[in-house]
């Protein structure tokens, strides 16, 4: 954060502070618990950088040539092309053991009441408030501090509902049993079954990038000069201070 930051925080707590807290009373202290306090002081002037652009070299043009880039590449060569021929292939059977539905499943349902229980309950009747004290120490420091007056409750009684009574579902399951099948488990048919050709990689020479020309483009190069300005003259806020009575 910014001295400009803070000093703007600064006044505007002095201001909630202000519109807030009491008119000032004399020779009344922060009583009770410890509690946050607070002090006039004089704010100092406030000044801010500010920063404009400089050039410190102008924008400048080269051309850069680049030399081609000639590799190798592998290509395959076909010595020997490839064929096709046919294959019969018998049908397969086999014995399999399937579990198959003897009797299906049943679902009934069985009901529990609902259980209730009588939970106490703390309210508040009338919340707390706070208003503001203000006086001078023993150095002739105007203070402000908060003085809190407690909430007011009390305890009342209510039938809770724990569990709501259900609906269960009771279920029954099926019956199965294991019968063997002979299945069919792949037909008779035809596979053709090909022979790839006979490769061979053999290397040729390759133009990978031609010559080529660029022109590279330097940017201009800014500076930053800065000079300080005042933006904003002191003046008085209120300090947070810690005070035990």
């Amino acid at each position: 954060m910014t001295a400009g930051k803070s000093i703007a925080l600064a006044l505007g707590l002095a201001a909630v502070l202000g519109a807030g807290a009491p008119a000032l009373a004399g020779g009344h202290g922060c009583r009770g618990e410890e509690v946050h306090c607070y002090k006039k002081v004089r704010l100092p002037d406030v000044y801010q950088n500010v920063e404009r652009p400089v050039m410190l070299r102008p924008a400048t043009k080269r051309v850069v040539h680049v030399p081609p880039v000639v590799g190798t590449r592998l290509e395959r060569e076909v010595v020997a092309p490839g064929r096709a021929h046919a294959v019969h292939v018998p049908p397969v059977y086999s014995t399999i053991v399937r579990r198959e539905l003897v009797q299906p499943g049943t679902v009934g349902y069985r009901v529990t009441p609902p259980v209730v229980e009588t939970v106490n309950e703390t309210v508040v009747v009338h919340p707390g408030s706070t208003r503001w004290v203000t006086y001078r120490d023993r150095y002739g420091q105007t203070i402000r501090c908060p003085k809190k007056s407690p909430p007011v409750t009390r305890t009342i009684a209510r039938d809770v509902v724990v569990d709501p009574g259900q609906r269960v579902p009771v279920f029954t399951p099926p019956i199965y049993a294991d019968v063997p099948r002979t299945v069919l488990v792949r037909p008779a048919g035809v596979r053709h079954v090909y022979q790839p050709p006979v490769t061979r990689f053999v290397e040729r020479p390759v133009v990978l990038r031609p010559v080529q020309r660029h022109v590279v483009v330097e940017p201009p190069v800014y500076g930053v000069a800065r000079h300080a300005v005042k933006v904003r003259s002191g003046g008085y806020a209120w300090r947070p201070i810690r005070a035990h009575h």
